[in-house]
C-alpha cells in the first residue's frame, strides 16, 4: 500500500483529521445540534446527555490522494489507512439526563517526502529531498448534564505530538566532490484542552422536533521542546545515513504553540423515527496559531455543512427497512493559505447496518451497528499550483449491546 504524502501538511499542525463520528461524516459532517441514544458526538459533548446506553466505538479510515502540480505538471498518488478514534460513551443517569465518554482520537498528520532537482552555476546539479513526519492526538474525558430540553457539557483532556522536518541535499559533480548537508528540525509538545458545548431541544408538533445546538472547542497554549541540528552526513546501504560532522546543535529549546479557537452552531429538523436534516456553520480562527511566537501560511477559516439521514420504515421487520441511510456535503476554504486561499468542498455518503433485526415494536436490548462513511472532495482548484483531490472510505462498530446491559436475575 503506498504511504501518505501531502505537502500542504508542512504548514501548522498538518493536515486536519476528520474531526467527527463516522455517522456524522456521513451527513456531511454535522454535529452541532446531533444527538441520538447510542451516538457518541464527541464533537459537542452537550450530546453525552442524551446517551441512554452504554456504547463501544471505534472507526477506521482508508483515504486516497491525488495531488495535481501544474509547474512542471506532474501527478502523485497515495494512499493511508489509520485508526480514526476508540471511545466509550455511557449514561451516568438516564433519569437526569447525565452522560459521560473516554475516548482517543488522532487530530493531524504530518507525512511527506518529495524531491528536486535543480541546476547552480558550476555544478551539474543540486538533489535535495524534503521529508516531514509527526501529527497530533488527544486523549478526553467528556460529561453532558441537562433537563428535558435543555443540555451542557465539557470535553477536558491533554494534546500531544510532534513535528519533524529535515532537508537534505546533495550537489552532483563529477570533477568536486561536495559534502552532504542536512538540516533537520524536532519538536515535542503537549498540554490541556478544554472544550464545551450546548444543545436544546423541542417538540414543534407531535412528531417533529427542533434542535439546536452549539460548540466552542477553546484556545489554549501547548507547551513545547525543540532541537534543531545542522550536519553532514554519509550514506551506508547497509545502516543508512551516518552522521559526518555536527556543524550546529541546539537541544530542548522550550517554548509554546497555540492552538487556535473552534466555533459552531447548527439546527436539526427531525420526524420521529423517519428523517432528520441538519445544518451547521463553524469558523476557526487559525490566525491566532503561533509556533515559537512565529506566524505560519494558514489564516481564519469557514465550513458549512449539510446533511441527513433517513430511515426507510423503522416498524417493518424488513432489514434494509432497518438501515439508516445518510448523505451531506461541506464547503469551506482549508486553513493552510500558500500564496492564496485553498477552497475545500467534500461530497458525503454513508450508512448504519444493524448487527441484530430491531424496530418500533421490536427492541431486543441490542443495538449494535456497522457505521460507513464515504466521503469525495478536493482541496485547491484550477488558480492553485498544487490541487488535491481525494476519497475516504470510513467503517466503524458501534457496540451498544445486551452485554452492557445489567442482570436482573442471576
Amino acid at each position: 500500500m503506498a504511504q501518505e504524502n501531502s505537502p500542504y501538511s508542512r504548514y501548522g499542525l498538518g493536515d486536519l483529521m476528520p474531526g467527527q463520528n463516522i455517522v456524522n461524516r456521513a451527513m456531511g459532517g454535522v454535529t452541532a445540534s446531533y444527538y441520538d441514544a447510542v451516538t457518541v458526538n464527541f464533537t459537542n459533548p452537550a450530546s453525552y446527555a442524551r446517551l441512554k446506553y452504554t456504547t463501544f466505538d471505534v472507526g477506521l479510515d482508508y483515504t486516497v490522494r491525488t495531488l495535481k502540480a501544474s509547474d512542471p505538471v506532474r501527478t502523485l498518488n497515495s494512499g493511508y489507512l489509520i485508526p480514526s478514534y476508540v471511545q466509550v460513551g455511557f449514561p451516568l443517569s438516564k433519569k437526569n439526563n447525565w452522560g459521560m465518554n473516554l475516548g482517543l482520537r488522532p487530530l493531524t498528520r504530518i507525512n511527506y517526502n518529495l524531491q528536486q532537482t535543480t541546476r547552480l552555476p558550476g555544478i551539474d546539479s543540486v538533489y535535495t529531498s524534503f521529508i516531514g513526519e509527526g501529527g497530533s492526538y488527544q486523549v478526553y474525558m467528556g460529561t453532558g448534564i441537562g433537563s428535558k430540553n435543555f443540555t451542557v457539557g465539557v470535553n477536558a483532556g491533554y494534546a500531544f505530538g510532534s513535528k519533524n522536518y529535515a532537508t537534505e541535499r546533495l550537489f552532483i559533480n563529477d570533477s568536486v566532490l561536495y559534502e552532504k548537508g542536512r538540516w533537520a528540525d524536532s519538536t515535542f509538545f503537549g498540554g490541556l484542552f478544554l472544550h464545551a458545548g450546548a444543545q436544546y431541544s423541542t417538540r414543534i408538533s407531535k412528531n417533529y422536533m427542533l434542535k439546536l445546538g452549539a460548540f466552542a472547542q477553546l484556545k489554549n497554549s501547548l507547551h513545547a521542546s525543540r532541537s534543531i541540528v545542522r550536519e553532514t552526513f554519509e550514506y551506508n546501504p547497509s545502516v543508512g545515513e551516518i552522521q559526518k560532522d555536527s556543524i550546529y546543535l541546539s537541544k530542548n529549546n522550550e517554548g509554546k504553540i497555540i492552538i487556535p479557537a473552534t466555533y459552531g452552531a447548527g439546527i436539526t429538523i427531525e420526524k420521529d423515527y423517519t428523517w432528520s436534516v441538519s445544518a451547521e456553520y463553524s469558523l476557526s480562527q487559525w490566525a491566532d496559531y503561533r509556533y515559537y511566537d512565529q506566524p505560519d501560511e494558514v489564516s481564519n477559516n469557514w465550513q458549512f455543512r449539510l446533511g441527513g439521514t433517513v430511515i426507510p420504515n423503522f416498524k417493518s421487520t424488513n432489514y434494509w427497512a432497518l438501515v439508516q441511510y445518510r448523505a451531506g456535503f461541506y464547503i469551506g476554504p482549508d486553513y493552510i493559505t500558500v500564496n492564496k486561499k485553498l477552497p475545500a468542498y467534500a461530497v458525503t455518503l454513508g450508512a448504519s447496518f444493524p448487527v441484530r433485526k430491531y424496530g418500533y415494536n421490536l427492541y431486543s436490548g441490542q443495538y449494535t451497528s456497522i457505521n460507513t462513511a464515504f466521503e469525495i472532495g478536493a482541496r485547491g482548484n484550477k488558480s492553485n499550483s498544487l490541487r488535491e483531490t481525494f476519497y475516504r472510505i470510513s467503517i466503524g462498530l458501534s457496540l451498544s449491546d445486551i452485554w452492557f446491559i445489567k442482570r436482573t436475575y442471576q
